[in-house]
C-alpha cells in the first residue's frame, strides 16, 4: 500500500470517527513493515490524524497535537506514526535505504563526518570552541599564512577556487597568482593546477604541489615547521608534549585515555605510568609486574611475569631451547665449551642429524623457530616455524589428537608439534 493511499485511508477514517456522538476520535496505531533498512512503524501515541487540519500549512498532516511534514519528518514519515529507524532520514516521504556517498548514519540523521562539527570523525563527536573540523578532524586555526574558508584551510594568494578571499573562483583556463585571476603563472611561482604558488612560503604548497602545512605551522624556504618554539610537528600538526594526551612527553605516546600532565600521563585504571608512557604490567613485555622489569630473551610477560613458552625452559632469566642450546645443552648450565649441541647432547665431531648449524646449535632452519629461514632470524613467542616462515598458533584446550574442533576461524589447522611436543592450531595450510 503506498504512502497516498494510506494517508486517504486515514484521512475518511478521520471523517468517520467525527460522527460519533461523543465525537471522540478513534484513530489506531499502523503498522508499519520493515525490510530494515527503510524503517519501522512504531504506531502513533496520538488520537487523531489528518491531512491538514485547522492550523497546519499546506502538505502537513495533523499528528495528535502536532503539524508535521510527511516528507522529512522522520517520526512520521509519509503518514502519522511510521518512523524510520534511527539514523535512516526521511526523505521526499519514504525512509531513506541509505546515506549518500561520504555520509555516515548517525542516530538523528546523515552528516559527512569529514567536514561536520558536530559529528566530526564520527558520530557525535563535536568540535568545541568554535573550533571548525576539517578531513574529520577539529582544528582551531590553520597553517600560518591559510584562511579557513568553509571547512578548508587554503591559501587566498594561489588557490584558484578562493582567489583573493574564500569562494572567490577563478574561471578556467585563468589561473590565480599573488590573490588575483591571471590568464598565466607569475615569475618565482610554480603551477598547480590552477594553483600559482610561491613554493617557498605557501602553506598549501611548502616546497612542491599539495605539500601543506599542518596546524600551527609555518612555510619556511620551502619547508614546514612550528613558529612556537614550545611546540614539535607530530603527524603534520604542531603539539604541546606537555599536555597533548595523544603525544603526552613525545609524539605517539598515547595516554589511553588518561591525562596528561607535564609531559607525563595520569593513566587511567588498570594501566601504570612507566616513564610517561600507559603499560599493562600484566602483559607489557619491557615492564612485566614493575616499571623496568623486561621479559628476555624468549620470555613473555602474562599475569606480571615473565614465561616461556611451550617448547622452551628458563636458565637464568633466558628462555633456551636445551636440545640446541650450545651453552645449555641437555641441562641449564651444561656447556658445550664451543661444540655444537644436537638434541641435548655436545657434538665433538660436529653435527650429525641436522641439516643446519647456527652459532652452535645444530637445528633445521625450516623448523626451529630461534632460526627461522636463517640463522639469527627468530619468531615471535607465539609463533611456530613452519618451512621457513613463522606462523601464530594457539593451544586448544582438552585437545589430545587432531583433529580438534577448538581449531577454528584463522587458526583451523590442528596439527601435532613436535617442537611444543603437544597438540596446537596454526595458522597455516601446513603444520610445522
Amino acid at each position: 500500500m503506498t504512502h497516498r493511499l494510506r494517508n486517504v485511508l486515514v484521512f475518511f477514517a478521520a471523517l468517520a470517527a467525527c460522527a460519533d456522538a461523543d465525537g471522540a476520535g478513534t484513530g489506531g496505531a499502523t503498522d508499519g513493515a520493515t525490510d530494515g533498512s527503510t524503517g519501522a512503524s512504531s504506531g502513533p501515541e496520538t488520537d487523531s490524524a489528518g491531512t491538514g487540519g485547522d492550523n497546519c500549512g499546506t502538505g502537513e498532516l495533523l499528528c495528535g497535537e502536532a503539524c508535521i511534514d510527511p516528507m522529512s519528518d522522520a517520526n512520521h514519515c509519509g503518514e502519522c506514526g511510521f518512523a524510520c529507524q534511527p539514523g535512516v532520514p526521511c526523505q521526499e516521504g519514504s525512509c531513506a535505504t541509505g546515506c549518500a556517498e561520504g555520509e555516515v548514519a548517525c542516530d538523528d540523521g546523515c552528516h559527512d563526518v569529514s567536514s561536520d562539527p558536530e559529528n566530526c570523525g564520527e558520530c557525535g563527536s563535536t568540535c568545541t570552541d568554535g573550533s571548525a573540523c576539517v578531513s574529520g578532524i577539529c582544528v582551531e586555526d590553520c597553517p600560518v599564512g591559510a584562511t579557513l574558508c568553509g571547512t578548508e584551510c587554503v591559501s587566498t594568494d594561489s588557490d584558484a577556487e578562493h582567489c583573493g578571499g574564500c569562494f572567490n573562483a577563478c574561471e578556467a583556463p585563468s589561473v590565480c597568482g599573488g590573490g588575483e585571476c591571471v590568464d598565466e603563472c607569475p615569475d618565482g611561482t610554480i603551477a598547480c593546477g590552477q594553483d600559482c604558488a610561491d613554493a617557498s612560503s605557501d602553506p598549501t604548497h611548502c616546497g612542491e604541489c599539495d605539500a601543506g602545512c599542518g596546524v600551527g605551522q609555518a612555510c619556511e624556504m620551502g619547508l614546514c615547521g612550528c613558529t612556537d618554539d614550545t611546540l614539535i610537528t607530530c603527524d603534520d600538526a604542531c603539539v604541546d608534549v606537555a599536555s597533548d594526551p595523544n603525544n603526552c612527553g613525545g609524539c605517539g605516546n598515547d595516554c589511553e585515555g588518561g591525562d596528561c600532565n607535564n609531559g607525563v600521563c595520569d593513566c587511567p585504571d588498570g594501566l601504570e605510568s612507566c616513564d610517561g608512557e600507559c603499560v599493562d604490567l600484566n602483559e607489557d613485555n619491557d615492564n612485566c609486574g614493575a616499571c623496568g622489569d623486561p621479559c628476555l630473551g624468549f620470555a613473555d610477560c602474562d599475569a606480571g611475569m615473565c614465561v616461556c613458552p611451550p617448547g622452551f625452559s628458563e636458565c637464568d632469566g633466558q628462555c633456551v631451547d636445551l636440545d640446541t642450546n650450545p651453552l645449555n645443552c641437555g641441562d641449564c648450565g651444561e656447556s658445550c665449551e664451543g661444540d655444537p649441541c644436537e638434541n641435548g647432547v655436545c657434538q665433538p665431531d660436529g653435527c650429525q642429524d641436522s641439516p643446519d648449524e647456527c652459532n652452535g646449535s645444530c637445528t633445521d632452519v625450516n623448523t626451529d623457530p630461534l632460526n627461522c629461514g636463517d640463522c639469527g632470524e627468530p619468531c615471535d613467542p607465539d609463533e611456530l616455524c613452519e618451512s621457513g616462515n613463522c606462523r601464530e598458533y594457539v593451544l586448544p584446550e582438552g585437545c589430545i589428537a587432531c583433529p580438534c574442533d577448538e581449531c577454528e576461524g584463522d587458526f583451523d589447522q590442528c596439527c601435532i608439534s613436535d617442537f611444543v611436543e603437544a597438540v596446537v592450531c596454526v595458522d597455516s595450510s601446513s603444520c610445522p
